[in-house]
This record gives C-alpha cells, sequence and structure tokens, in this order.
C-alpha cells in the first residue's frame, strides 16, 4: 500500500522508477513523523499537495511551515517543471486526551460526584468505574470522551 494517497495521478509525469522513489522519500516521513501525504489533483502545471501528520507518541508535532517543507522535501525533485502548492492538516489532539485517573479523581472532589452517582448517571456497573478512577483498568477513547463530557456538562448546585 501507499504512503502517498493518490500517486497513480503522476503516473503520466513520472517512471515508475521516479514513482518509486518519491514513495521512499515519503515512506521516511511516515516513519519518522507519521507524515502522510496525499496528492490531491494535478493540471495547468499547478500540482496540490495534502500533507497531514498524525499522531506520535512522543507528542512533539510539526509546525505548519515545517509540513510545507516536507512536502515541497518530496515533491519538488521529481516534479520541478510544476508548481507545488500545499494544504495541510496539523495534528490537534482530542479534548478528551486529558482524561486520566489523576483528572477522574481532581473532577470529582471538584463537582463533588461519588462513583455511585456516576453510576447512575451513566449506567454503567460501579466496579467498571472504580477500575477506571483508581487506574487499575485502562480506558478506551469512548470511556475517556463518556468522563469528559460527563464532567464538563455537569455544575456545582449551591
Amino acid at each position: 500500500m501507499s504512503t502517498i494517497s493518490g500517486i497513480n495521478i503522476l503516473a503520466q509525469q513520472l517512471t515508475p522508477q521516479q514513482l518509486d522513489h518519491l514513495q521512499k522519500a515519503a515512506d521516511l516521513h511516515k516513519t519518522q513523523s507519521n507524515i502522510e501525504f496525499s496528492v490531491l489533483k494535478i493540471e495547468e502545471g499547478i500540482l496540490q499537495i495534502l500533507v497531514q501528520q498524525g499522531e506520535r507518541p512522543s507528542g512533539n508535532y510539526a509546525s505548519r511551515s515545517t509540513l510545507i517543507k516536507r512536502a515541497h522535501e518530496v515533491f519538488d525533485k521529481w516534479m520541478p517543471a510544476y508548481l507545488i502548492q500545499v494544504e495541510v492538516e496539523e495534528f490537534r489532539p482530542s479534548i478528551t486526551a486529558v482524561v486520566n485517573p489523576a483528572w477522574l479523581e481532581r473532577m470529582m472532589e471538584e463537582k463533588e460526584v461519588r462513583i455511585k452517582q456516576i453510576a447512575f448517571d451513566t449506567g454503567v456497573d460501579r466496579e467498571s468505574i472504580a477500575g477506571w478512577v483508581s487506574g487499575k483498568k485502562n480506558m478506551s477513547q469512548i470511556v475517556k470522551a463518556m468522563f469528559y463530557f460527563y464532567f464538563t456538562s455537569i455544575l456545582v448546585e449551591d
């Protein structure tokens, strides 16, 4: 499977060997920085590329200008006769990424909510909630989303 989505659009302009070199350059960025490229269209001397960076375990992400630079590094050598226009989609972490056992404990204290109340409000059994709050049970993205929206939507009553 190609790391460059839509690379077949370039088959008229490049030889199979050139396409392979282009693919290898893109593979390097995918491996090192989780950066992916998509060929959107090519017409009238203009090549439109989309570059996007996925989630990285390190949490370090390239800036918009760096992503544009990476696209030019990959495509300029093989498409010198074309003006390369780059669209960028920067990585945005999920708002639920803050949810962890410490966050849950802090929110429960702040909102004055107990495990029993969360179980009643959500319909999830108390044992599962206790496991997530204590950190003994891993939280899926769906569970993190449930807790995030649960705690950000309730108000402390006076």
